[in-house]
């Protein structure tokens, strides 16, 4: 799998939220349907570690924003892995990627570090799932150069070159966290 090189950097501006996030449309999924969505085959969010397996069930389990974004990835032509990012830079704490692969899907990638287990890195995925969300619903970014011009459209320039960021994404893990702090 070719990893094109655009990256959506989330350089941790969650932060505590400044006021009370309103009530999910959603309600967080029970430990049952966490369980059948992590065993689900055709699912369209995958963790691709243990550490990321982890922190994806309790997004679903501990936040109504959260498993919505997980809910609506899995209805889109996307297919998101999610994977520690151990090999990233320290200025990065989560990024999206855009993989090459077979026609019919689109494939993203997605790389956190920080904490397991933390709200913190919960409300890291939580953001980096509404950046695969904006891709999802873009039908036309299917290449580097679509991608570009969707967050050169959507988004602002973060630190370098081709590192963008969202005022959706932002507030969708300032949401989660707050749902998790309850």
């Amino acid at each position: 799998m070719r990893v094109l090189p655009v990256v959506l950097v989330c350089a941790m501006v969650i932060g505590v939220a400044r006021e009370a996030a309103p009530a999910s449309a959603i309600a967080p999924l029970t430990a049952a349907q966490v369980k059948a969505f992590m065993k689900d085959p055709a699912r369209h969010v995958r963790a691709v570690d243990a550490t990321m397996a982890a922190i994806l069930a309790e997004g679903m389990r501990r936040s109504g924003t959260f498993a919505h974004l997980v809910l609506a990835l899995d209805q889109s032509d996307v297919i998101v892995y999610i994977e520690s990012g151990r090999l990233m830079p320290a200025s990065i704490a989560g990024r999206l990627l855009l993989a090459a692969g077979p026609e019919g899907h689109r494939y993203l990638r997605i790389q956190v570090g920080g904490h397991a287990g933390s709200n913190d890195s919960i409300a890291l995925v939580g953001h980096e799932l509404r950046h695969a969300l904006e891709v999802a619903e873009s039908p036309e970014v299917r290449d580097e150069a679509s991608l570009i011009a969707l967050y050169e459209r959507i988004g602002h320039h973060s630190t370098g070159t081709h590192h963008y960021d969202t005022a959706a994404a932002q507030a969708a893990g300032r949401k989660v966290k707050a749902e998790l702090a309850g």
